[in-house]
């Protein structure tokens, strides 16, 4: 069954705050417990794969790894090339419907960006309207 998907992230760089805003129709699942969400903005796929330890961020071609007890290295694609980022989980929830995540990245040891997402789904019947 398709989903109502609402992505919202707030993203922290110093000063410099730029919040991200979807609202797309997309799939969400679950396989051995392990949640699956995905849709597309403008074309590009978005998936997003969590656990009670683990996500896994996927965004066009730029693809982020964590792990909720350790800092993992990750090579991250932007515009202009591939960059080394590390990944920290700072708090990881979510109950039926909603999935809250907080999360930095590091350049090196230099925090770089502070991440605030919370993606809600909902059901829609075959009309697209939230049942």
């Amino acid at each position: 069954m398709k989903r109502r998907i609402s992505y919202e992230c707030l993203l922290v760089n110093g000063p410099v705050k730029e919040k991200v805003k979807y609202k797309e129709i997309g799939d969400r699942y679950e396989v051995k417990g392990v949640h699956h969400i995905s849709f597309e903005v403008e074309g590009k796929p978005m998936h997003i794969q969590y656990d009670d330890t683990h996500v896994h961020l996927v965004n066009d071609q730029s693809v982020l790894h964590f792990n909720k007890d350790m800092r993992v290295p990750n090579k991250y694609t932007l515009p202009y090339g591939v960059v080394e980022l590390h990944t920290k989980v700072i708090s990881l929830e979510y109950r039926e419907g909603t999935m809250k995540f907080i999360y930095e990245l590091y350049d090196q040891e230099h925090l770089v960006t502070k991440a605030y997402m919370m993606v809600h789904y909902s059901d829609i019947d075959e009309e697209g309207v939230p049942s």
